[in-house]
C-alpha cells in the first residue's frame, strides 16, 4: 500500500482492493437513466450538451469522528452562473493537394467544432456522507461537502453574448469510497443540457 499526503496533512493509504466495498452504500440525488433518455430525445435540435466527471479528495471537519465506514451520499447539483463568451475559431488550411479547407468543416476528435461561441456553465455539488465513526458503539454521523465546479458547451456562431439558456444538470452517477478514517474520495458523473430560451 503507497501512502501519499495531500491536504491537511491528512496521509491516505491507497489499497487497489476496492471490489465489493459500495455494494452496499445508497446513493440519493442520481439521476435515473430514463430521466436522461429522455432529456436527450425531448427538445429542440439546438439543444446541447455535455458530460463531466468531478472528482475531490475531501476530509471529515476536525470537530466530527473519524469514519469507519460509508453508509449513504446525498448529492444536489445547482447551476449558479452561466454565460456566453467568444472564442478562437479555425479560418482553414491549404492540404497537400492546395485545396483550401474551411474552418468550420474541421472537427476535433469528438467531432466538435469551433464556432467563435462557448456557454460557459458554473455550480455547486452539495454532497452528505452518512457515515458510522471509528468508536465502540459506532454511531452514525454526517459531514457535507460543497464541490464547484465548472464546464462548458459549444454552441452556434451566431449566438449573442447576452442570450440566456436553460441549463438542466443530471448527476448520471456517483463514486465514493474511504482513503483513510479522515478522508473520502468523491467523483460525479454530470450530464448538462442546454436548451435555448425564447
Amino acid at each position: 500500500m503507497a501512502a501519499f499526503h495531500y491536504s491537511n496533512n491528512t496521509e491516505y493509504g491507497f489499497d487497489c482492493e476496492l471490489a465489493d466495498m459500495n455494494d452496499n452504500l445508497h446513493y440519493v440525488g442520481v439521476a435515473s437513466a430514463t430521466a436522461v433518455s429522455t432529456a436527450l430525445t425531448c427538445g429542440l435540435s439546438s439543444d446541447k450538451w455535455v458530460q463531466l466527471f468531478v472528482s475531490k479528495i475531501v476530509d471529515i471537519p476536525m470537530q466530527k469522528p473519524p469514519a469507519e465506514g460509508i453508509v449513504s451520499v446525498s448529492s444536489c447539483v445547482e447551476i449558479i452562473s452561466q454565460r456566453v463568451i467568444k472564442t478562437p475559431t479555425v479560418t482553414g488550411y491549404t492540404d497537400a493537394s492546395g485545396a483550401f479547407i474551411p474552418g468550420d468543416a474541421i472537427p476535433n476528435a469528438e467531432c466538435s467544432l469551433l464556432t467563435g461561441r462557448k456557454l460557459i456553465i458554473e455550480g455547486l455539488i452539495t454532497q452528505k456522507v452518512i457515515y458510522t465513526a471509528l468508536e465502540e458503539e459506532q454511531s452514525l454521523h454526517s459531514a457535507t461537502f460543497v464541490i464547484p465546479f465548472s464546464t462548458f458547451i459549444v454552441i452556434d456562431t451566431d449566438t449573442a453574448l447576452s442570450k440566456n439558456f436553460r441549463v438542466q444538470p443530471y448527476l448520471e452517477d456517483v463514486f465514493t469510497c474511504m482513503l483513510s478514517e479522515n478522508s473520502f474520495f468523491v467523483n460525479d458523473t454530470l450530464f448538462i443540457k442546454a436548451s435555448t430560451v425564447c
